[in-house]
């Protein structure tokens, strides 16, 4: 009768146990799914605001804004009156034009360079290549604003100032993106080259055939990030770029923007929008290659 006993409560302990562990499960879980959108609301709450602004008049912008509401994040009357203007008065759409010109370029000789050298300096046996591939890395951590004044002197005397030429070329050679493509050649086993060897393959076929197929996240990490740096320059397209058909969206936004006057912000906004676009279509098409080409290069925490 006593085991019985015990036995029935020892069950129902064990009960309330697991009640109590799947009670602190839920609030957990609640608790992290709180934060998860608090965090959300906090990055994503400027971006929707610029996006509501965008189809506002200049007068309901910031009127909205305080007391904030819903119509703080949500356009009342919205209308397309500001992106007109800005394609019309913010030489949006040239601007447009020319960054997809100057990044997509600056993507594309970028790999050129990177890939035959991350090669070198991974398949190819020769004194010093430790030693070289660290002060090509040191460049890397440079400030680029120091490079601006020697940059220009360059581009002067080589006539390619006020040009898109002008603006991808220094950039072209970059030390990150030979050491994230190092990073991923590493990983690549060597038998493969020997059986490509075998085979009477040489660096050419091995760089082309063996290694690039096997390096496709990394590739789409650095032709992503390329083109982010890209298209999202300003100060040096700013001093670059004299000609107003030239200039990249970054710049035809704040151009118009005087100081000590208050700007029109409407079109602002609205240039803001679509410069956007672009980087957010192409990170959607990317973004499995991004996440798995940072894992392979070695750049995971």
């Amino acid at each position: 009768m006593s085991a019985g006993l015990t036995t029935i409560v020892g069950r129902q302990n064990i009960g309330v146990q697991v009640q109590r562990r799947r009670s602190r499960r839920a609030a957990a879980t609640a608790l992290y799914w709180l934060l998860t959108l608090l965090l959300f609301f906090a990055f994503l709450a400027p971006f929707v605001w610029i996006v509501s602004s965008s189809f506002k008049p200049q007068a309901y912008i910031f009127s909205d804004v305080e007391p904030l509401s819903w119509r703080t994040f949500l356009p009342t009357g919205a209308s397309l009156t500001n992106y007109s203007s800005a394609f019309s008065t913010e030489n949006v759409g040239t601007g447009l034009i020319n960054s997809a010109i100057v990044s997509c370029s600056q993507v594309a000789l970028t790999i050129v360079l990177a890939v035959p050298a991350a090669y070198a300096l991974t398949r190819l046996r020769f004194r010093g290549r430790g030693v070289l591939f660290t002060l090509i890395f040191i460049t890397f951590m440079v400030p680029a604003e120091v490079l601006i004044l020697p940059l220009f002197q360059i581009a002067s005397k080589l006539h390619v100032a006020n040009s898109l030429p002008g603006v991808f070329l220094p950039f072209i050679a970059s030390p990150f993106a030979l050491f994230l493509l190092r990073q991923a050649f590493r990983d690549i086993p060597r038998e493969l080259d020997e059986a490509a060897l075998i085979d009477g393959a040489g660096h050419v076929r091995i760089m082309t055939s063996v290694i690039l197929p096997n390096v496709k996240p990394a590739l789409a990490t650095l032709s992503l990030m390329t083109f982010l740096f890209s298209w999202n320059a300003f100060l040096w397209p700013l001093i670059v770029i004299q000609s107003p058909s030239r200039e990249l969206i970054q710049v035809a936004i704040a151009i118009n923007t005087v100081p000590g006057e208050l700007p029109n912000w409407g079109p602002v906004f609205a240039g803001a929008v679509i410069a956007v676009l672009p980087v957010l279509v192409l990170f959607l098409f990317v973004q499995r290659y991004f996440i798995r080409g940072f894992v392979m290069s070695g750049l995971k925490g």
